[in-house]
């Protein structure tokens, strides 16, 4: 039966009428399968992958994490239908679409000063977490400082020579790359960095270059110097004591004492910090001694220190 042919006012008729509106407005407003689903675009993936891969870099996070099944099910969770970039992506071109968008804005904030800009560089070694030998150099622009590079030094042995070498490479990077000059130079006071000051003076292109020492070096070796050692080697004793031994920690760490710090030659100010948590945990000492908990070894020590201070 058409509805359309059914007139007047009997029950059908309504029932008709009905139908019949409910049909045109449905007509009207029909839904789409794409308002229930959430699509992700080229584009949008291109956005997601980069924001992702941005987060393992600066976290420093395994590439290998990005492939466990709880990181997937979190972001597929957070967006359904999208798949996070894989490792070997995160390793790849992922990575060298953030290193040139760090050198881009590395130049548009150096251009933004007025001038040519003139730069100081700072150079430093160390031993990675693996035990590789580093070396990094940063460009200090007075108000802003920007890592310029990181080298492994490999089987290369780090004397004064191999330093002249980086720095003079960094030195030509810094002005053919971002067009600026290096009028100084600043490192630690270690033997090699002292020899390879020198050898500038000789270099015809770093001879004009001014050269400096670092001043927390310098701070960190006048401490050692006014510190006197009668005295702080047995304050050193009782830090590494109650640091390395489980059950002495134990007893600090529960009446809230801190960490006794431990003076590192490698670190800057590592025997103020050592002074200043042994003041702080004196106190704290004192009562664990008092309660005979501490060996006979010790506890001498700590007579001895108590005497001298």
């Amino acid at each position: 039966m058409d509805l359309t042919d059914v007139e007047g006012d009997s029950p059908t008729c309504s029932m008709a009428s009905s139908m019949k509106t409910w049909l045109s407005d449905t007509s009207k407003t029909q839904r789409k399968l794409s308002e229930y689903t959430i699509k992700t675009t080229t584009a949008q993936k291109e956005i997601l992958d980069q924001k992702i891969s941005k987060f393992f870099y600066a976290n420093n996070v395994s590439f290998l994490s990005v492939e466990s099944k709880y990181f997937v099910e979190m972001i597929q969770a957070l967006r359904p239908g999208y798949s996070p970039p894989s490792r070997r992506n995160l390793a790849g071109p992922l990575l060298d679409i953030a290193h040139n968008e760090v050198e881009n804005n590395l130049k548009s904030q150096l251009n933004e000063v007025e001038g040519k800009v003139c730069i100081t560089l700072c150079m430093d070694g160390w031993s990675s977490v693996k035990n590789d030998p580093i070396i990094a150099t940063s460009m200090h622009t007075g108000k802003q400082s920007f890592l310029l590079r990181t080298i492994d030094s490999g089987s290369d042995k780090k004397n004064a020579e191999y330093c002249l070498k980086c720095l003079k490479e960094a030195v030509d990077e810094v002005k053919e790359k971002y067009n600026s000059k290096v009028f100084a130079f600043c490192s630690d006071n270690e033997a090699k960095m002292k020899l390879l000051k020198e050898k500038m003076k000789e270099d015809d292109e770093l001879k004009t270059i001014i050269s400096y020492g670092c001043s927390a070096h310098y701070i960190n070796l006048l401490e050692q110097e006014v510190t006197p050692n009668s005295i702080l080697k047995y304050i050193i004793q009782i830090q590494k004591f109650f640091r390395n031994h489980h059950q002495p920690h134990g007893w600090l760490k529960e009446k809230g004492g801190l960490m006794p710090q431990i003076p590192n030659d490698t670190r800057w100010n590592s025997q103020q910090a050592c002074i200043n948590t042994f003041i702080q945990n004196y106190y704290k000492y004192v009562e664990i001694a008092n309660e005979d908990k501490l060996e006979m070894s010790i506890t001498n020590i700590f007579k001895q220190s108590f005497t001298l201070s």
